[in-house]
């Protein structure tokens, strides 16, 4: 049986698990210090994670989201995505390669292959890269059985616009080791706005994921992983759709816990390749004499050793390095007269290098904790960023530190902590393809991060706050040619989270996140913000079913800077309130679980600030709006079976 955990800094946002009901803590996934545990429902919470999984983290306090079509969704925390807030699967580093990011790292990532999401909030951490708003780490727990064992799940979700998804795995092994296959098969239609309007949008993915362990030692664990994918998606904000998206990754782990003084050695490396294709007439009609093919690659190469050292009872200390080789190929075809002809030529065309990316980084991170009231957190690190621009024949050396350091102080029932970090980040693919891209500075973020946590058997509040102060914050601006600067800019927010519990089968959930963000060399508004967002929910749980119901919603945004953005899109203006309102419900009989919802039930005509525009297509009914409406009203079914 699978499960996945979603953590934060203020703790464990929701659990979606096997049971209806598990155990969770309010515990920072960077604190060490044990927190008392609170209660969630969880089987109406698994279905927040389904195979958007930007969609899904939006109903997390300070996410938000792009809406593209049917893929390439984008997932922000406080405003900032793409390289500002790094994606890892496994620990290793996979990229999408579409310069108009109609790929994403999210694109290849099917949410029930993986075990873990950890949410890090902030420049409070050094392990995984320079963060600057955070990073998100999905992650597959190793598995280590005692006795001979097999196990399998599978689950069917069929829903509004044929929606439907498909998802089993088995695991099988014993005390030496074990093997285990997860497959996944999501798809859709075109979705429907609110308005009647039908979206370009419709998607096809297929995985299938192979992860064989060997424990030959209770000290001992290498495990192999091979992962492949391939799918297609229709997008309603650009004139290609994704006829292609084929992944396949490779990760082989080694721990060994050698002693109490140096209880881990974690040693992993990875090969993630992808092969994306787009065109302008295979998932949409083309009546013209134009066929255009972009067939861009990318692949990565790379390793990280991380030794976990205890000198002494109440130090802790993480100390490693990684390397990652990062390649760009691109080949494309266009105006050629029909189909089979821009098939034929593309085939007979080579992949041209177009950038390499070679990134070296060290860190030391520590935490001293005893059985004192406080905590302090620290890390230090460097990077070594060498870029290689083969069009214009341009290499570039970038130095990055990055460091931080937290102070927590525990009470019974409260944790009050302030921290500060600094985190350095080199353009990345995107906005070095940019005109000006490869003379860009780095972006250099310095900031504060302070909350407080307050938790009981019956409730939880926490509230957090940030203020930044980024120099040579890179932006980019949409003109005739999209060209790359450099700004400085000032941003500060908070979330602020609650939830009640009553006699034990009703809860209650409250949020609201918001961030204010300035460019500080022209006084105008920093773009692509979200505005502010609130969300209340309701559970009512008793024995082996429950109902929720939750309200989500979005203010207006009047702060914008017309076409300036970032490498996800631009400001296209203002953007309209709106509110919707999710109903869920289910019922577990045995090893069956059968779950039902019903999204945006008051059928609110909606789109996200940040989302892209969404255009004209030749022949297609698809709406010309400022932004890509999200669906309306739709319902899904959905049964889980456990062996």
């Amino acid at each position: 049986m699978r499960k996945i955990l979603i953590y934060g800094l203020c703790g464990i946002l929701y659990v979606c698990s096997d049971e209806l009901s598990t155990k969770t803590t309010l515990q920072s996934v960077l604190y060490t210090k044990a927190l008392p545990n609170t209660t969630t429902t969880s089987l109406e919470q698994s279905e927040m994670l389904t195979n958007d999984i930007a969609k899904s983290l939006t109903y997390v306090s300070g996410f938000s989201m792009t809406r593209k079509g049917g893929g390439g969704s984008e997932v922000y925390y406080r405003s900032q995505g793409g390289s500002r807030l790094p994606i890892l699967i496994n620990g290793g580093i996979l990229n999408g390669g579409c310069g108009g990011r109609m790929d994403t790292t999210l694109t290849y990532l099917f949410s029930q292959n993986y075990d873990t999401l950890t949410i890090l909030k902030g420049s409070q951490d050094v392990r995984y890269g320079a963060l600057i708003a955070g990073g998100l780490l999905f992650d597959r727990e190793s598995v280590r059985l005692e006795s001979n064992t097999f196990r399998a799940n599978a689950n069917m979700l069929y829903g509004s616009f044929n929606h439907k998804d498909f998802n089993t795995s088995a695991l099988v092994g014993g005390k030496y080791g074990s093997l285990g296959i997860i497959a996944s098969d999501y798809s859709s239609n075109d979705y429907k706005a609110a308005n009647g309007k039908t979206i370009h949008s419709a998607y096809d993915r297929q995985s299938v994921s192979l992860i064989g362990t060997l424990t030959p030692t209770k000290d001992t664990l290498i495990e192999l992983s091979a992962d492949v994918s391939k799918g297609e998606a229709a997008y309603a904000d650009r004139g290609m759709d994704g006829r292609s998206f084929d992944r396949m990754s490779f990760m082989l782990k080694f721990q060994q816990k050698i002693s109490p003084s140096i209880p881990l050695v974690d040693i992993r490396a990875w090969h993630n390749s992808i092969d994306h294709s787009m065109d302008n007439f295979t998932l949409r009609p083309n009546n013209t004499q134009s066929f255009s093919i972009n067939n861009p690659k990318r692949t990565a190469n790379g390793a990280k050793i991380e030794l976990t050292l205890k000198p002494t009872d109440i130090l802790k200390l993480y100390v490693g390095s990684m390397y990652n080789h990062d390649e760009h190929d691109l080949r494309q075809v266009s105006g050629l007269p029909n189909a089979q002809i821009a098939n034929q030529t593309l085939a007979n065309t080579p992949f041209a290098p177009n950038f390499r990316f070679q990134n070296l980084g060290m860190f030391v991170q520590g935490e001293v904790l005893g059985d004192f009231h406080y905590g302090i957190f620290f890390g230090m690190r460097y990077d070594a960023l060498h870029t290689s621009q083969f069009a214009t024949n341009t290499q570039k050396l970038e130095n990055l530190f990055s460091g931080f350091g937290r102070y927590e102080y525990y009470l019974p029932n409260t944790t009050f902590f302030a921290g500060i970090g600094v985190a350095q980040r080199g353009a990345d693919f995107w906005e070095k393809s940019k005109t000006n891209g490869m003379n860009l500075a780095p972006e250099t973020n310095t900031q504060l991060d302070f909350g407080v946590l307050y938790y009981t058997n019956n409730a939880s509040i926490s509230a957090l706050g940030f203020y930044s102060q980024m120099w040579d914050y890179i932006l980019l601006y949409y003109g005739a040619n999209t060209s790359a600067l450099n700004t400085n800019a000032r941003m500060l927010g908070g979330e602020l989270e609650a939830r009640y519990r009553f006699f034990d089968m009703l809860s209650v959930y409250g949020s609201l996140s918001y961030t204010y963000a300035q460019d500080l060399n022209v006084h105008a508004p920093l773009p692509q913000i979200a505005p502010l967002t609130a969300q209340v929910g309701m559970t009512l749980q008793k024995g082996r079913w429950f109902v929720r119901a939750d309200m989500y919603s979005n203010a207006a945004q009047h702060r914008y800077r017309l076409d300036y953005g970032s490498v996800v899109g631009k400001d296209l203006g203002t953007n309209a309130g709106f509110y919707i309102i999710n109903a869920y419900g289910g019922y577990t009989y045995k090893k069956l679980s059968f779950l039902f919802g019903v999204e945006n039930l008051t059928n609110t005509l909606y789109a996200y600030h940040l989302s892209r525009n969404s255009v004209a297509i030749n022949m297609l009914d698809n709406p010309v709006n400022t932004r890509v409406y999200e669906p309306g009203r739709s319902f899904w079914l959905k049964i889980q079976a456990y062996f």
